[in-house]
């Protein structure tokens, strides 16, 4: 794709395509604040980008924009013309068929009825809308109207089968935390488990069935409350040695100047340290001017062993275990209490906090 540019950020423009490694070719710098040059197809959006950015106008004009326009997509426009002729053509065919409104009858075999009558995706179906609505009416006796409309190449189905009465099925009530359990308020439903039982998440709580006085079951839907005492562990541990990366004292400054929101002058980065932290900041350099920069300063860090002194750092390890424990409390559920305890081992301290609460445990 070729581009005629002019502008004052000429050269920051192409030092920047440069760095990102777009290639550009068949540069052409007629003044100091105008050049044209080609670059790839696949980076033409990229380089618009940045045209953009940098306030750069194009200086083509649409009347020579058009025929250039016009060469390079002559394959998309035949394409599209062919493509309505062809839309045209095809038009006539049916391409989709949707059916609405099936729950005892399946889709498949609606499918299939129009198949064996010749009315399928793919060809031109002459047929009436009420010639197949009959036709579906007179196959399905659990049909209780239908409505068929011929919307473009689709053809739309709309089912309305007759009342045939499904007992239900109902999925049973199972646990949602772990615990043991304190109370069982039961609604509808068999309990599966009592008071005193400690359960696992996903535990089955209350069956959806009753027993009659027959000793028959009788599928319901299953209602209850059950509380819980629940428990809820966090361990958090710490080494005697541990790598952190701290600060050598090398470091690099670069600047980038502006006017206003005018790119002026960019250093270049010449970062070379393998690990690092940065530190950036705007200042302003004139209050005449609105002349202002932004400072990165890079700080260059090497790995160090940190030795860790248990005793000193027992407290915090406890307050950390206990405040992520905490966060594990579901919201339906209230603290009765939390118990934390430390361990070493293998110069490694390991701190445990247990929080005992109450809740409702089904889902």
């Amino acid at each position: 794709m070729r581009f005629d540019l002019s502008g004052y950020n000429i050269d920051n423009l192409l030092r920047t395509l440069y760095n990102k490694k777009i290639v550009i070719f068949n540069l052409n710098r007629v003044e100091h604040n105008k050049v044209s040059f080609s670059c790839f197809d696949k980076d033409s959006k990229k380089v618009k980008r940045y045209i953009h950015n940098f306030k750069v106008k194009t200086t083509l004009s649409k009347f020579k924009q058009i025929p250039r326009f016009l060469k390079l997509n002559v394959g998309i426009i035949l394409g599209v013309f062919f493509g309505l002729i062809i839309g045209i053509f095809l038009s006539n065919y049916t391409w989709q068929i949707k059916v609405y409104g099936t729950e005892i009858l399946s889709e498949e075999n609606i499918i299939n009825l129009l198949k064996e009558n010749n009315i399928r995706v793919g060809k031109i179906n002459r047929q009436t809308s009420e010639e197949i609505e009959y036709l579906l009416l007179n196959n399905y006796d659990i049909l209780a109207q239908v409505s068929v409309i011929k919307r473009g190449t689709a053809i739309v189905i709309n089912l309305s089968e007759k009342l045939v009465y499904v007992e239900e099925e109902y999925s049973p009530i199972t646990a949602k935390f772990s615990g043991i359990i304190t109370e069982i308020n039961l609604v509808t439903g068999t309990t599966n488990v009592k008071v005193g039982d400690y359960v696992n998440v996903g535990d089955i709580l209350v069956l959806p069935f009753n027993v009659n006085t027959n000793g028959e079951q009788v599928s319901v839907k299953p209602m209850v409350e059950i509380k819980a005492n629940i428990f809820i562990t966090h361990t958090e541990k710490l080494n005697r040695e541990e790598v952190v990366l701290v600060r050598s004292g090398k470091e690099i400054t670069t600047y980038s100047y502006k006017l206003k929101n005018l790119n002026l002058f960019s250093g270049k980065n010449k970062n070379s340290f393998a690990l690092f932290e940065t530190v950036s900041y705007n200042e302003y350099i004139s209050g005449l001017i609105p002349l202002n920069r932004d400072v990165v300063t890079y700080y260059e860090l090497t790995p160090t062993i940190k030795y860790n002194d248990f005793s000193l750092e027992r407290e915090n390890l406890i307050e950390k275990s206990r405040i992520n424990a905490l966060e594990k409390l579901p919201s339906t559920c209230e603290q009765i209490d939390v118990k934390s305890e430390v361990s070493v081992l293998d110069e490694t301290m390991y701190a445990i906090t247990t929080i005992i609460a109450t809740g409702v445990i089904n889902d």
